[in-house]
């Protein structure tokens, strides 16, 4: 699987400019409802899903060196009042409460692994999106800072919001 997503994650990147204002989101795996699930069934797929994240991520660590953890509960609440969120910070904190992170030439790369809402589909995504030295400031990764300086103390873009492609 590692070798399949790493070649779909090279193909987004490979074209930055393609990737617009908002970026891609690259939903990996997603599994089934667990409407009539039994419960253990359930908390399996979390499991697996978690393990599949973490081998992705030791993939992308490989190339790229550790990840950055970034907590998305303020994009999440941000989304929630209906305030402007960064629009691949947005559909992240929808599934999930964390992401890792890493600084790839001009773009963001991300993992998560979550779900909407009980129930529903867990999903494994990686997102991709352009570094404009724009948005929120991420984590620091790798011993070094993965944020432009400036963005730091920069408020969110009140640009218009793009959903992912």
């Amino acid at each position: 699987m590692g070798t399949a997503i790493d070649a779909a994650i090279d193909t987004v990147l490979a074209a930055p400019g393609a990737l617009g204002d908002a970026g891609r989101m690259l939903r990996l795996r997603v599994s089934e409802e667990f409407w009539d699930t039994d419960p253990a069934d359930e908390r399996a797929a979390a499991e697996e899903f978690e393990a599949e994240r973490e081998a992705l991520d030791g993939v992308l660590s490989l190339r790229w060196g550790p990840p950055g953890v970034l907590d998305l509960t303020p994009h999440l609440e941000r989304s929630a009042m209906g305030l402007p969120v960064w629009p691949p910070l947005a559909e992240l904190s929808a599934l999930t409460t964390t992401a890792h992170v890493w600084s790839v030439g001009e773009c963001r790369v991300a993992t998560g692994v979550g779900r909407a809402a009980e129930l529903q589909p867990y999903e494994l995504v990686a997102a991709v999106w352009p570094d404009r030295g724009e948005g929120p400031p991420l984590p620091r990764q790798g011993g070094h800072s993965s944020a432009n300086a400036a963005s730091r103390s920069r408020p969110y873009s009140s640009a218009r919001v793009v959903g992912f492609q």
